[in-house]
C-alpha cells in the first residue's frame, strides 16, 4: 500500500516555515549545537532524515525526535479552537467511533479541493498521522486541538456511554504507571 503522509495546514499558521527539529532539540537539551552541525553536514552528503540521523550518530531516541517533530508541527500550524469549527456530518463518517477515541482524533470538514481536515490531541497525533496515512483516502490536513477540548467533542459526535470521565482518569493513572 502507499504510504501519504498527512501535511501541514498552512491557513492559520502561526510561523511562516517550521522551526527547524535541530532548534527544538538543542531547546530540549537533547543535542547541542555542534551535534546538530554534524547532523546536517551527514545530511547533506547523505539525504537521509534529520531525525534517522540523530538517532544513528547520538543515540537520540525514537521518542525524542517523535516529540521533537509534535512540537515543531505544533509552533508550525499552533492550537485550533474546537468551539469556533463547525463539524461536517460527511466528514465524521470516515473513521468510527472506536477509532476517533483510540487515535484521539476528530475529522471536522472537507476543504474546497477535497483535503481532509482533522484535529487530534497532542499526545496522540504521531499515532493519528500514521492510521490516516495507511488508510484514509483524502489528504490530511492536521490541527492539534486542546485534549480537554477534544474529548468533549469527540463525546457529542463519537458518543461511547460506557466512557466516563472516571475511567479516562483511571486509563491515564494506568498508561502512566507502565
Amino acid at each position: 500500500m502507499r504510504r501519504r503522509y498527512p501535511g501541514l495546514c498552512h491557513r492559520g499558521s502561526i510561523l511562516d516555515k517550521p522551526i527547524p527539529i535541530g532548534q527544538i532539540l538543542v531547546e530540549a537539551g537533547i543535542l547541542n549545537e555542534q551535534q546538530v552541525f554534524e547532523i546536517l553536514e551527514a545530511q547533506r552528503k547523505n539525504r537521509i532524515p534529520f531525525g534517522v540521523l540523530a538517532e544513528r550518530m547520538f543515540e537520540v531516541s525514537i521518542q525524542s525526535i517523535e516529540d521533537a517533530w509534535i512540537e515543531q508541527y505544533h509552533r508550525f500550524t499552533g492550537t485550533i479552537d474546537l468551539s469556533q469549527m463547525e463539524v461536517d456530518e460527511e466528514a465524521l463518517s470516515v473513521i468510527n467511533r472506536r477509532q476517533a477515541w483510540q487515535f484521539e482524533m476528530m475529522p471536522l470538514r472537507y476543504e474546497s479541493e477535497g483535503q481532509l481536515l482533522m484535529a487530534a490531541s497532542r499526545r496522540r497525533l504521531a499515532r493519528a498521522v500514521t492510521f490516516v496515512a495507511d488508510r484514509l483516502e483524502p489528504v490530511v490536513f492536521f490541527r492539534i486541538a486542546e485534549s480537554r477540548q477534544l474529548r468533549e467533542f469527540l463525546a457529542k459526535h463519537y458518543p461511547m456511554p460506557e466512557v466516563s470521565d472516571e475511567l479516562i482518569r483511571r486509563a491515564k493513572e494506568l498508561a502512566y504507571q507502565a
